[in-house]
């Protein structure tokens, strides 16, 4: 496992350009393997518990996270490199996968920017309709070989109650909605990639919006950055397109009464094609129509429609892709789920939004306060003093949401590179191992219970110096090597 940690520490002291200050690279370290291993998930304190740091040191860790030492765009940049050059990119159908959505956090705080009133749509009797919380965009890349596939992550911020935030930071994306920032990021990302990817997303970002995103990001690369792939709701309408139709000339659009719903050609079953397609690793056969249309009455957009029917469940997925082959469109379309696998660990094996920043210039909302009245009181704050302390908290918790990913996707990395080693030096039984690669709980276990070793044996790691100095000044660094393998 020592092989392991060589390499995180490798990986994390390629990020020291991005901070001013040495002591503060060396607080990311330790944030960074801490959540990492750490096995209690309250709070920026379980760090200190995980890694036996000082107690003193505890108001010293939150200087960091609140710290102008680090810029967020600049360690997601390094990031963003850093997952590229380790080759572990997965390319499907001659392409890189970007999967980008959307996961709601809930939480309790009345004085914590970006917490407002959320609704959510599940079939899940146990949520409810509303809840108070964050509003997470994320967006990852698809990792792995034919055995295991991850969606490594590479950012998420927070898209939705912070328009007043990002006005006061003179924010890039401070016009954007949740859909729109979440297409620009993508495309951004596949611009630092340096290639064109596929973008899987959900239903609801298919939008006029969203797709005018898309073309303004093309206009300024110059060439194609995404070509969006993502499942149409049932009740949208299209029309066919003209065959004197002119995208610029408004009176060759067709009339709003010519509109069909989609899900009428379902009707006729006849034009259906027959296929045997690899659908979640297993053949399937599938039927589907693949026509073009206009969509959107304000932009009447070409876009390509696969109509679906598997296992007697009819699904319409859609692509800006106008010549991609409808049953790549299938195939990429399943790996969306990716990024819904990625969410559960997130929150359950790592605990990434769990974190508790708050700032007492912050005005005080009712539980469900509107988007109006968040913005009425907001906007009641004029101090720069009180801006400042808002703003620094909301990229405290950016940040801190930030290096969860990176945890994350370090912990998926080393699942990928070290599965042999990984599965030799398990830490705990399996009643079925389903994979040759470990899982991210399993990983994460086989880190915790080695880096008490890997402190005792590698004190020159850069990031087991990290640890040591914010130890207590009486700890027992004398420990042998034999008396941890003993208590291991």
């Amino acid at each position: 496992m020592i092989k392991i940690w060589m390499y995180i520490d490798d990986i994390l002291k390629e990020f020291r350009p991005c901070f001013s200050r040495k002591a503060a690279f060396s607080w990311f370290m330790v944030v960074i393997v801490g959540l990492m291993v750490r096995s209690d998930h309250l709070g920026v304190s379980s760090i200190l518990r995980e890694l036996l740091l000082d107690p003193n040191k505890y108001t010293t860790m939150i200087h960091f996270f609140h710290s102008t030492a680090w810029n967020l765009e600049k360690i997601q940049e390094k990031w963003l490199k850093i997952v590229k050059d380790t080759g572990l990119i997965s390319y499907i159908h001659g392409r890189i996968v970007l999967i980008g959505d959307g996961v709601k956090q809930a939480k309790e705080a009345k004085k914590t920017p970006g917490v407002k009133k959320l609704h959510q749509e599940s079939s899940d009797s146990t949520k409810s309709e509303y809840i108070r919380g964050f509003l997470f965009g994320g967006l990852g890349v698809l990792v792995g070989g034919a055995t295991k596939l991850f969606c490594l992550p590479l950012s998420m911020a927070i898209h939705d109650g912070n328009k007043a935030i990002l006005e006061w930071k003179e924010s890039e994306y401070k016009d954007d909605t949740h859909v729109t920032r979440l297409i620009r990021e993508a495309c951004k990302s596949a611009e630092a990639l340096g290639e064109s990817c596929w973008l899987l997303m959900d239903s609801y970002f298919l939008s006029g919006p969203g797709l005018k995103a898309i073309t303004e990001e093309t206009a300024k690369a110059g060439h194609e950055l995404v070509t969006l792939i993502t499942k149409a709701k049932d009740h949208y309408t299209a029309w066919w397109k003209p065959i004197s139709f002119d995208p610029d000339d408004k009176r060759t659009r067709p009339k709003v009464r010519d509109s069909f719903n989609i899900k009428d050609l379902f009707k006729n079953t006849e034009d259906f094609i027959e296929e045997t397609l690899t659908i979640y690793g297993e053949s399937t056969k599938v039927k589907y129509l693949c026509v073009n249309l206009l969509w959107n009455r304000e932009l009447f957009q070409e876009i390509r429609f696969v109509l679906v029917v598997m296992d007697g469940v009819k699904t319409i997925l859609a692509s800006t892709g106008l010549d991609l082959d409808p049953c790549k469109i299938i195939e990429l379309y399943c790996y969306r789920f990716k990024i819904e696998t990625f969410f559960r660990a997130f929150k359950q094996v790592l605990a990434g939004f769990a974190c508790h920043f708050w700032c007492d210039r912050m005005p005080i909302f009712k539980q469900f306060a509107t988007v109006g009245e968040m913005a009425a009181k907001l906007a009641d704050v004029t101090d720069k003093i009180s801006r400042d302390s808002i703003i620094n908290t909301y990229d405290a918790i950016e940040g801190f949401v930030l290096f969860a990913c990176i945890s994350m996707g370090l912990i998926q990395i080393c699942s990928l590179k070290f599965s042999d080693l990984i599965n030799q030096s398990e830490q705990r039984w399996l009643r079925t191992k389903t994979n040759i690669i470990p899982a991210e709980e399993t990983t994460q276990l086989c880190l915790r219970f080695s880096l008490r070793y890997t402190c005792c044996k590698l004190r020159k790691l850069a990031l087991v110096t990290a640890i040591w100095d914010r130890r207590p000044a009486n700890s027992d660094q004398s420990e042998s090597t034999d008396d941890i393998l003993k208590s291991a």
